[in-house]
C-alpha cells in the first residue's frame, strides 16, 4: 500500500512540475512575441479571405479540366500523403516515448502532431469523390428512375442537400481547411524570429510547403475554377476541393462507362456548382 502510495505522489509531483514548466514556457516574452505574429499573420489571412467572396462570380462559365494533369496531381497527392503518414510518428513517439517530453518541446509535438492530422483530412478529404457521387446516384439517377418509373411513392427515400449555393461557396475557400496552411507558414516565420522555436523544430513545416507549392503547381495544370495563382497558393480550399468534381472523369474503370455518363455528370456539375467543364484529354 505505501510502493502505491509513493508512485501515485511521484506520479503527482511529476505531472506538477510538466504543467509548472509548460505554463513557464508560455509566459516567456519571446514565445508570446511569436504568438502575436502568428496570430496576427492567421487574422489577416482571415480578413483577406473574408474581403474575397468576389471569387464567386468567377465559379461560373467554361473552365479547362486537363485529364492528363489530373493524373499527376492524383500521383503528387500520393507522395504528400505518403510523407505525412510517416511524419505523423515523430510527434507520437516524441510525446509517449521513454524519455519524459516538458515545456516547450511538448507544445511543439502537440501542435505539430494537430497540424498533420489537419493535412492529412484535408489532402484526403480534396482526393475522395465518393460523396459527390453519392449525391450524383441519388440525386440524378435515382431521382429520375422515381420520376419516370410507376414506382410507387417511397417514403424511406428523402432526397435532401440540395442547397448548390451552399456548395459553391465552400468551392471558393473553407476556412477550417486553409488554416492548415497559414499555421505551417507562420511556424516557419516565427523560427526565423527571436525565441526557442528553431528551425530543426518546424521542419516537418518546410517539407510540407514544399509538397504543396508541387502539389498546388499540378492542381493548376490540371483545373483552376476561381482565383490567381497567389490566391489558390494561400487557399488550399480554392485549388483542391474543385478536384473531388473532376476525380470520377479520371475513373474510366467505375464512374465513366459511356458517352450517356459524361453528358450527365457534366450537366450534374454545372447544375451544382456553376462550372461548364470543357474536358482534354
Amino acid at each position: 500500500m505505501g510502493i502505491k502510495s509513493a508512485f501515485q505522489r511521484n506520479d503527482a509531483e511529476s505531472l506538477d512540475e510538466g504543467l509548472t514548466q509548460t505554463m513557464g514556457f508560455l509566459h516567456d516574452p519571446d514565445i508570446q512575441n511569436q504568438m502575436v505574429v502568428l496570430l496576427t499573420f492567421i487574422s489577416c489571412i482571415t480578413a483577406l479571405r473574408y474581403l474575397g467572396v468576389q471569387r464567386l462570380s468567377l465559379l461560373r462559365g467554361e473552365h479547362i479540366l486537363n485529364v492528363k494533369y489530373l493524373n499527376e496531381a492524383n500521383l503528387y497527392k500520393e507522395v504528400f500523403l505518403a510523407y505525412l503518414n510517416a511524419a505523423l510518428l515523430e510527434p507520437v513517439l516524441a510525446i509517449g516515448g521513454m524519455e519524459e517530453v516538458v515545456g516547450e518541446e511538448l507544445v511543439i509535438s502537440i501542435l505539430t502532431l494537430v497540424s498533420i492530422c489537419w493535412w492529412i483530412w484535408l489532402v484526403t478529404d480534396a482526393f475522395d469523390f465518393s460523396d459527390v457521387m453519392q449525391h450524383y446516384k441519388f440525386h440524378v439517377d435515382i431521382a429520375k428512375e422515381l420520376r419516370t418509373t410507376e414506382t410507387p411513392s417511397l417514403k424511406w427515400v428523402r432526397l435532401v442537400n440540395k442547397d448548390n449555393a451552399g456548395e459553391k461557396e465552400s468551392l471558393v475557400g473553407c476556412l477550417q481547411k486553409d488554416v492548415a496552411l497559414w499555421f505551417m507558414l507562420s511556424c516557419i516565420g516565427a523560427a526565423w524570429m527571436p525565441g526557442v522555436v528553431s528551425h530543426r523544430n518546424v521542419m516537418h513545416a518546410y517539407v510540407v510547403v514544399i509538397l504543396w507549392i508541387l502539389l498546388h503547381h499540378s492542381c493548376r495544370r490540371a483545373t483552376t475554377w476561381s482565383g490567381g495563382y497567389f490566391v489558390t497558393f494561400l487557399f488550399p480550399s480554392a485549388a483542391l476541393m474543385p478536384l473531388e468534381y473532376c476525380l470520377p472523369i479520371m475513373d474510366v474503370a467505375d464512374c465513366v462507362t459511356d458517352l450517356e455518363f459524361l453528358i450527365s455528370y457534366r450537366e450534374y456539375v454545372q447544375d451544382r456548382t456553376g462550372v461548364e467543364l470543357i474536358i482534354e484529354t
